[in-house]
């Protein structure tokens, strides 16, 4: 068989407005572990990637060349007319193409894409085995009905939803991720988190147990939390080093450190194995799983950046979200890690549920107090399958039945239409003035700009962060 993965267009000048130049674009890390997966239990089966974001042959084209049996199709919530696009584009080309769906979005309302023709079955939850399992059963003329984890369409019209799949807690057996089928160097981040001019990314844990209300995570992976072991972590890193020769790795768990004697293991072995000289590494965390005997190793192990989700610097709205942390808990935090010298960079968030402005004001103001190096405010946006989306629901602030779906974007601040929330006796225009300003001036503050210049290495360095200087400003005044 012939399987192609598809990572749709995605549009980032309307998701980032101003800031599409400077902002991320990442490997489609799920459909990379799936091809992996694939390729290890089906070795015959011939499998590509199509990721839109940085392949530069025409679709249709790739289409017409490959011919492929199944396609796959990753759906984010912005992404839900583009994925329903991509499908109807491979039925034209192809009508008895099995199209498969998967992804959040995908997961947590398989309807929206099943109510298309083009769409035949969506996966949900983590994809590995399911996908497996589906495009089998397809290859072999089976039903589907036996497959844990899909819902597809049972006759003319009916969708049937089969049970959830149980979700494997043996991280170690999914091979790592399939780079070789997208052109890694294509890949960036963001200026002010760029530490490296190579970079890998790894996963060393799924899921998260914690149950933060603007969060859908949690729905996809039941609030576990699941490690790959450390030999098994190291063995992926080494090929990055040998293979792309990395000198900035980006972690990319869900939440780093909850384990903390684990997390101390990992790093002795990272100073074991000379890593720090090697590269640098970042990883997202809480700061009440964070203390200084954590943060030191690590430092050493050669840790330079912690993105941490503050979210608020009012404490009745951290305990509405569901946050559980306090904000002595978070200064403390923050100041230990300023102390052991790893750069920290906070995402908080504007416009929560009955938030008021001098609330707003008070998180910013909370923001600027802390010893941080960067930071990022959003705007309160309402995933499906969150808390937040159903109180949108019932402040009438959204139908889920006529919601535009490209229009979900943290970054609302920066782009051409209004956030799709606001709190009560709020505007949606008052919170994209915030936004920008909020951004502008934490740049704009001497000791931050000075930290950035410590920062320039290379004449790479400086036209990055010039670069990333220069968007936001222009689309802060825009």
């Amino acid at each position: 068989m012939i399987l192609l993965l598809v990572n749709p267009p995605y549009d980032i000048n309307r998701y980032m407005g101003g800031l599409a130049k400077v902002g991320w674009v990442f490997p489609p890390v799920g459909l990379l572990y799936i091809a992996a997966y694939l390729q290890k239990h089906q070795p015959t089966w011939k499998i590509r990637i199509y990721d839109a974001q940085v392949e530069e042959r025409n679709f249709e084209e790739v289409l017409d060349e490959l011919k492929p049996d199944i396609v796959g199709i990753t759906c984010q919530s912005a992404l839900v007319y583009s994925t329903l696009d991509t499908a109807r584009v491979v039925k034209q080309k192809k009508h008895e193409t099995l199209v498969i769906v998967g992804g959040v979005h995908a997961s947590l309302r398989p309807q929206d894409l099943l109510n298309s023709e083009n769409v035949d079955l969506v996966v949900r939850g983590e994809g590995e085995e399911t996908f497996l399992e589906v495009c089998s059963a397809f290859q072999n003329q089976e039903p589907f009905a036996a497959i844990a984890g899909v819902s597809f369409k049972d006759g003319a019209a009916a969708i049937s939803h089969n049970p959830d799949r149980i979700i494997s807690a043996d991280l170690d057996s999914y091979p790592m991720p399939a780079l070789d089928l997208v052109p890694i160097e294509k890949y960036r981040i963001s200026p002010d988190m760029r530490t490296g001019s190579r970079l890998g990314l790894i996963i060393t844990s799924r899921g998260c147990p914690y149950d933060c209300m603007f969060c859908a995570n949690k729905l996809l992976t039941k609030r576990t939390y699941r490690l790959r072991s450390i030999p098994c972590v190291i063995e992926e890193i080494e090929y990055y080093l040998e293979h792309h020769r990395i000198n900035q790795l980006m972690i990319f768990d869900d939440n780093f450190a909850v384990d903390k004697k684990r997390t101390l293991a990992l790093c002795d072995e990272f100073v074991r194995r000379g890593y720090p000289a090697k590269f640098n590494w970042w990883a997202e965390a809480r700061v009440d799983v964070l203390d200084e005997e954590i943060l030191t190793a690590m430092k050493r192990a050669g840790c330079s950046i912690i993105s941490l989700g503050l979210e608020s610097g009012n404490q009745r709205l951290l305990d509405l979200i569901k946050k559980n942390i306090t904000l002595e808990q978070t200064r403390k935090t923050v100041e230990i890690i300023h102390k052991v010298g790893i750069k920290s960079r906070a995402s908080f968030i504007l416009g929560l549920p009955t938030e008021t402005r001098k609330e707003s004001l008070q998180t910013i103001r909370f923001a600027y107090s802390l010893p941080l190096d960067q930071v990022r405010f959003s705007i309160a946006t309402p995933f499906p399958g969150t808390e937040l989306w159903d109180i949108a629901i019932q402040e009438g602030c959204l139908d889920p039945d006529s919601i535009d779906w490209t229009k979900l974007s943290l970054m609302g601040g920066y782009t051409d239409f209004l956030p799709v929330y606001h709190p009560a006796g709020r505007s949606g225009r008052e919170l994209k003035q915030l936004q920008r300003r909020a951004n502008l001036f934490f740049f704009l503050r001497p000791k931050i700009v000075w930290g950035y210049i410590n920062r320039i290495k290379s004449v790479d360095d400086l036209f990055s962060i010039c670069k990333g200087f220069f968007h936001l400003v222009r689309a802060t005044l825009k």
